[in-house]
């Protein structure tokens, strides 16, 4: 019943050709249309679990600090003065907007009113320097000194005091041992500053470390390159407002004319912001230039194998529908793609025309043979429907098996894969039929030129010397080629122990862009680094605290884990608000009580008694009457807004900081810091869910880790069941899975001996080689079962079919190869390589293996046995 279905929708199809087209087209544009809304989001933590604690603890991060990312300009020219003009004139620019709106939004007196104003501002605040720190810790600077320093001056003070009034006589001034001789009761003699110095000396070098940038300015020592920093409400990884920031400063800098302040001067941009940008603009760039290489390159082979441009439209409409059905699903799901569903195009192009292509071949094959075109198309549907259903399933349970993972990475580029993969197989039955026959009928009335020419096939109908060269090696030494499986399991046992027990990227410098590590946003970092270079005491790692009275706990908790680390520490330190206050509001007290006597002390009368410069020197030097106890709301903008959250709470921010030799780029001790730092369960047992992007990075690691084994394993298992099912006989079964188990073993025994690490892309290739990699020797062991068991005149019906989908599917994938994301470089190769080794062990073990099982009476009649679904006397 369901081979008279579908030979009833063949029927169909042929005698409307048109109107099945139509009905195509029609909907392969309106699905496009729909599909155009879809956004593309690279943040990376878009691939994460959106049931991920680190994930969900940095989304609630981010709406309390509202982003933070920065954005660092940079001036660079010869000339200090005119990089310093160009960074006041952006910083006044930049200024302008929001001034205006916090002055609006001050004037309200509700919501509505303030909503008036203007949606906020993208970014948050704006840093040209360190002027306001300056003047503040200057003006504050006796607060800095500890309750001791400040007794020991008091003391000292109180006891030179009474050595110049004469009540006390100084010992050692008057006849002590190693002492000069004097008249007793005679002051000593004045001593500068009236023991001052040693303090004021001590706060000045403080001073000096407090204030790195002397000129007031974010700059190298010779000036020669100047930067402003700006800290944006965007997250910095990948988002759409922080890439209309980066537009809207750079327009803002093409206005000023960086050329009017100096003909040298050369502006770029660093920091979380344009790095970010410059990776998904490298990988968005990669997906399309990889998606048109692809298709331009199947097109050709397409062409050249079939001596036929007509044949593009038979093969490339049902893909196209496919694909747009994937992308629109996605739309109607999601409503974006993430970094890994970028590059899905090409893949669902190179691995979608492998149904096509297969119906093709049997057409034009039947109709070499001189079988009238309706029953062709027919025969061709019904011959060919166990190998494309076959092809079909295992490779949606390829894209399928990426499905049951939390890794959102995996699992929605393998919803999308699916999808558009189903569609492209529920397509040809009525697509390939119809296009045939419109295409007929158009030759028919071309001149014979513009005609294909007829398909032509041999005596025993086979067409190619390739494909009869491959039937004739594998029938007569099979044996030789049986001979590689041991030596690629040998091979496995040697490599695969040691590269199994730790096979992941941990190096995230190789998958980002190389070029821009080289040019653009890599390059002004590592300029950015030569301005600050490590300078600004509040740096590190941003984590939140539930409450303020939290953040001490958490930092003796965060010293304590690290502490622990068998690896060794990671932590410099944690900064908190009270590093930069003079410290508690009592002990300030007690400060101020002291610099009030010392005050008290310095009387007109005493100061009268010094000469003209000392006097000058002490009162320059005498604390002043302004201090007062200092808050967390009176630290300059520069320092408070570090540690405050959009609601004006002010202490909850803190800072994880690392030593200077640890590396980002290194996965495991993104691990170490993750441990270390995440989810922090104090002494009293409160558990503070923290997270930063180490955090973040370090989770998409271990979800990685926890789901792609096992979407390797439900990709093999449920192939292995369908092979199972479609061969009809445990034989044939094993013959095609020990092809493709082979294959892709010597995909990993490569991978192994090459070093090449897994990581969050090309980790993908591994389960989708089974499902795809499973259409080669299951279409070369169907045709041999339609033909009863002749494994070469099968081989030379199918070899050319299955090598040209392999080399669609390798182009697929191999424009990836020359991406300059390193991370989609690495995906390209591994896949390709799979690709390779799954056809190759179709085209010559499995050949090999069928010859040697044929030469048993049990296996010839397990070719009988096996037939599910009976084929034609044409096969």
């Amino acid at each position: 019943m369901l081979l008279r279905m579908i030979g009833a929708l063949v029927d169909i199809s042929g005698r409307r050709p048109w109107l099945v087209i139509a009905l195509a087209l029609l909907s392969m544009a309106g699905l496009w249309g729909y599909a155009s809304r879809l956004e593309l989001r690279t943040e990376l933590r878009e691939l994460l679990p959106s049931d991920s604690p680190a994930f969900q603890a940095y989304e609630r991060q981010a709406q309390r600090v509202d982003g933070g990312a920065q954005l660092i300009v940079i001036a660079e020219s010869p000339d200090r003065g005119a990089n310093e003009r160009f960074i006041d004139a952006l910083a006044e620019q930049l200024n302008e907007p929001l001034r205006k709106r916090a002055a609006c939004a001050a004037a309200c007196g509700d919501d509505a009113c303030r909503a008036a104003c203007g949606p906020p501002a993208l970014i948050r605040y704006v840093e040209s320097g360190t002027k306001e720190v300056r003047s503040f810790f200057d003006a504050n600077k006796w607060l800095y000194a500890s309750v001791r320093e400040l007794e020991a001056a008091d003391e000292a003070i109180e006891l030179e005091l009474a050595l110049r009034s004469g009540l006390i006589e100084d010992l050692e001034a008057s006849g002590a041992p190693g002492g000069d001789a004097g008249a007793a009761g005679t002051p000593a003699p004045a001593q500068k500053g009236l023991s001052l110095d040693e303090t004021w000396q001590e706060l000045q070098r403080r001073l000096k470390k407090i204030d790195e940038f002397p000129s007031g300015y974010f700059a190298t020592p010779d000036g020669r390159m100047v930067a402003l920093r700006i800290v944006s409400r965007s997250a910095g990884m990948g988002d759409r407002r922080a890439a209309e920031l980066l537009d809207q400063v750079t327009a803002l800098v093409s206005r000023l004319d960086p050329a009017a302040f100096h003909p040298a001067m050369q502006v770029g941009y660093a920091g979380d912001i344009p790095n970010a940008i410059a990776e998904q603009k490298s990988l968005v760039s990669e997906a399309v230039w990889a998606t048109a290489i692809a298709l331009v390159l199947i097109v050709g082979g397409v062409m050249i194998y079939y001596r036929s441009p007509w044949s593009l439209v038979v093969i490339l409409l049902p893909t196209a529908l496919g694909a747009s059905a994937g992308y629109a699903f996605a739309t109607l799901t999601y409503g974006y793609v993430n970094t890994v569903g970028a590059f899905l195009g090409a893949i669902i192009v190179g691995n979608g025309v492998n149904y096509p292509i297969v119906l093709l071949s049997r057409y034009r094959d039947f109709r070499a043979r001189g079988m009238p075109a309706d029953e062709a198309r027919r025969e061709a549907v019904i011959n060919a429907f166990r190998a494309e259903l076959v092809g079909a399933s295992v490779a949606a349970i390829a894209y399928g098996s990426l499905t049951i993972t939390h890794f959102r990475g995996f699992s929605q580029f393998g919803t999308i894969g699916f999808v558009g993969m189903f569609m492209v197989w529920a397509s040809i039955v009525p697509l390939v039929p119809a296009t045939l026959v419109a295409i007929e009928r158009i030759q028919a009335r071309l001149p014979r030129w513009l005609r294909d020419p007829a398909p032509r096939v041999s005596d025993e109908g086979t067409a190619g010397p390739g494909a009869r060269a491959l039937a004739r090696v594998t029938s007569r030494w099979p044996l030789a080629f049986l001979a590689v499986a041991p030596v690629i399991v040998a091979l496995a046992a040697w490599k695969l122990p040691a590269y199994i027990r730790d096979p992941w990227e941990y190096n995230f410098a190789r998958l980002g862009s190389k070029s821009s590590r080289e040019k653009g946003a890599g390059s002004w970092s590592l300029k950015a680094s030569e301005v600050f270079g490590g300078k600004m005491n509040v740096a590190g790692a941003m984590m939140l605290a539930d409450t303020p009275e939290q953040v001490p706990a958490i930092k003796a908790q965060i010293l304590a884990n690290d502490a622990k680390d068998p690896q060794g520490q990671l932590v410099a330190d944690v900064a908190t608000i009270a590093d930069a206050l003079p410290g508690t509001a009592e002990e300030q007290q007690r400060k101020i009580e002291i610099l009030e006597r010392i005050r008290d002390r310095l009387t007109p009368r005493v100061l009268k008694a010094l000469s003209p410069e000392e006097r000058e020197r002490v009162l320059s030097m005498k604390p002043p009457e302004t201090l007062r106890v200092i808050g967390p709301k009176d630290l300059p903008d520069l320092i408070r807004r570090r540690f405050e959250e959009n609601n004006g709470v002010v202490g909850t921010v803190f800072y994880v900081k690392y030593k200077n030799n640890v590396s980002f780029s290194n996965g495991r001790n993104l691990l170490r810091m993750a441990d270390t730092t995440g989810n922090v369960v104090l002494p009293d047992g409160t558990h503070v869910v923290t997270a930063s992007r180490p955090t973040v990075f370090a989770e998409m690691i271990r979800s990685m880790e926890r789901d792609g084994p096992l979407a390797t394993a439900a990709s093999l298992l449920a192939v292995t069941a369908v092979v199972v099912l479609a061969t009809g006989s445990i034989a044939g079964a094993l013959a095609v899975l020990l092809a493709l188990v082979l294959g892709v073993l010597a995909t990993a025994t490569a991978m192994a001996a090459l070093d090449v690490k897994i990581n969050f892309l090309n980790f993908i290739a591994l389960p989708i080689t089974f499902g795809i990699g499973c259409e080669y020797p299951f279409n070369v062991f169907d045709r041999a079962r339609l033909l009863g068991g002749d494994v070469s005149l099968a081989l030379k019906r199918s070899a050319g079919p299955v090598a040209l989908c392999s080399y669609t599917t390798v182009l697929g994938y191999g424009s990836l190869v020359f991406a300059d994301n390193q991370a989609l470089n690495s995906f390209g190769w591994v896949a390709v390589s799979g690709e390779l080794a799954c056809v190759a062990c179709a085209l010559l073990f499995l050949p090999a293996l069928l010859h040697v099982m044929n030469r048993s009476a049990r296996m010839r009649r397990s070719w009988k046995g096996g037939l599910l679904l009976r084929g034609s006397n044409h096969s």
